[in-house]
């Protein structure tokens, strides 16, 4: 195993690399993150950070071989009492639509054709989109999980990465 994945698994998808556009090989390397929400019609490029994960929004993570749609707990509880179902709340079942469109025209131009994975916040499945996201809390080195739900760790957040780049770039050279 390397990275704990099968060789056969490595070798697939170091083939897959080589062999697609630059486009999709960026995804491989960076992964898309799109937030959807009633505020806005289309949707919104995040940052990899776990602060993107709210109640009242639903995310799109595409990585390439895998593509999951994460709904919030709001969302997911509205999902559960049926509103989507209802017409006065012909909105709700838009915006829940819509990242299923957008999963599957990602889907129909891939090969291998990437996994689909559905989940909501809170559920064990959750951890596929929350092992591509950066933590944005990073006081505490335990990797312990903080009471608010986001991971904690001594990683740095792309945001104070960033910050710092910028800082070493403008700053005078004595």
């Amino acid at each position: 195993d390397v990275y704990k994945r099968q060789v056969s698994t490595q070798s697939t998808w170091g083939t897959t690399l080589v062999r697609e556009n630059c486009t999709n090989s960026l995804v491989m390397i960076q992964p898309a993150l799109l937030e959807y929400n009633f505020e806005s019609p289309q949707p919104i490029p995040m940052q990899l950070e776990d602060s993107a994960m709210k109640q009242n929004v639903i995310l799109l993570l595409d990585s390439y071989f895998h593509v999951v749609i994460w709904h919030g707990d709001a969302i997911a509880k509205w999902v559960a009492a049926g509103y989507q179902d209802q017409p006065e709340y012909e909105s709700f079942r838009i915006l829940l639509q819509a990242p299923q469109d957008d999963a599957k025209l990602i889907m129909e131009d891939r090969f291998p054709v990437p996994n689909l994975i559905v989940c909501n916040q809170g559920q064990g499945k959750e951890r596929h989109i929350k092992s591509k996201l950066v933590p944005t809390n990073n006081k505490d080195s335990t990797g312990a999980v903080s009471d608010d739900g986001n991971f904690i760790s001594d990683d740095a957040s792309l945001k104070v990465f960033m910050d710092y780049l910028i800082k070493l770039a403008v700053q005078t050279l004595n």
